[in-house]
């Protein structure tokens, strides 16, 4: 495949631009730090911002048996970037022609396609099949129109802001963490679908949500949330986890307990919002006990909930 086919689905740009490339999954405060940077020197330079954005992880390409799980879809990542105000998000399919592609050819390819006049890369980021990063782009003799420009590393608590680090804490059950780190809560949307409505039988109906894409899924427990439904918001006790009570084998479930609603949620795109977590998940002698429990826990969320 020749350099000109490949980036033949990426429209013609009117330059000069300056660009950026990644998955931004998250689009955490380091991303958003990157396309403030993006969007400062194209104001300067009379260009527009431009935001080449992969759908997959690069990571599912090359090792394919690695599952990748993710904080943010494709949809909501472009939704972001064009809200912060980047001129052009244009989606990319990581494959093996891009794969095999030089940084030279590459940044060739952009400078006839967009009229790029400089390109921002992340912390430690890296593009074509000679991992090449800013001090090597910036060093070659080839492209010398063309500024090669890096962005400090955020950090926050203590650690360095990246989608890993955030998928680390979510997996942990760490949701104050990760919301300092994305700066919002972390969400995940999903589709109401039918359960065995065990919650119903013993007064906390829940809505089963499944979520829309393989997202990175908290630790097991019992969390404050917050539940957008048709645009209002709603305080929500959610549980994540196997349901141990009442099964030994059973698949892991997001069952959200809205607190006050009175309505059928059946089919409906929820988006869920994580505040804390209030405990682990645990297995109860009896459903006495379970429900004893869970009145304590949306007590908890409320409290939790309406500091807000």
């Amino acid at each position: 495949m020749s350099i000109s086919d490949l980036f033949a689905s990426i429209d013609v740009i009117e330059g000069p631009t300056v660009a950026t490339i990644g998955t931004f999954d998250g689009v955490h405060l380091g991303h958003q730090a990157l396309l403030n940077r993006v969007q400062d020197e194209a104001a300067k330079r009379g260009a527009k911002s431009v935001a080449f954005v992969f759908r997959e992880q690069p990571r599912t390409f090359i090792k394919p048996s690695n599952q990748t799980t993710y904080l943010s879809d494709f949809e909501t990542r472009r939704d972001i970037l064009k809200a912060i105000g980047i001129d052009h998000v244009v989606e990319l399919n990581f494959t093996a022609a891009i794969q095999q592609l030089s940084s030279d050819d590459f940044v060739g390819a952009l400078q006839e396609r967009i009229g790029l006049v400089s390109l921002i890369l992340g912390p430690g980021a890296m593009i074509g099949s000679d991992r090449a990063g800013v001090d090597q782009l910036s060093s070659a003799d080839t492209h010398t129109d063309i500024e090669f420009l890096g962005v400090p590393t955020i950090v926050v608590d203590g650690e360095a802001v990246s989608s890993s680090v955030i998928r680390i804490a979510i997996l942990s059950g760490n949701c104050e963490l990760a919301a300092k780190m994305l700066g919002r809560n972390y969400s995940i949307p999903g589709v109401v679908a039918d359960g065995e409505k065990r919650g119903r039988e013993i007064g906390f109906p829940t809505a089963n949500i499944e979520p829309e894409f393989v997202v990175t899924v908290p630790d097991n427990g019992i969390y404050a949330t917050l539940v957008d439904v048709d645009g209002e918001t709603h305080h929500a006790a959610t549980s994540i986890g196997v349901r141990p009570t009442f099964e030994t084998d059973g698949g892991r479930t997001i069952e959200a307990f809205l607190l006050d609603f009175d309505g059928d949620l059946y089919t409906k795109r929820l988006r869920l919002e994580f505040v804390q977590r209030l405990r682990a998940e645990v297995a109860f002698e009896t459903v006495e006990l379970l429900i004893e429990q869970m009145n304590k826990d949306v007590e908890q969320t409320r409290e939790i909930l309406g500091k807000l």
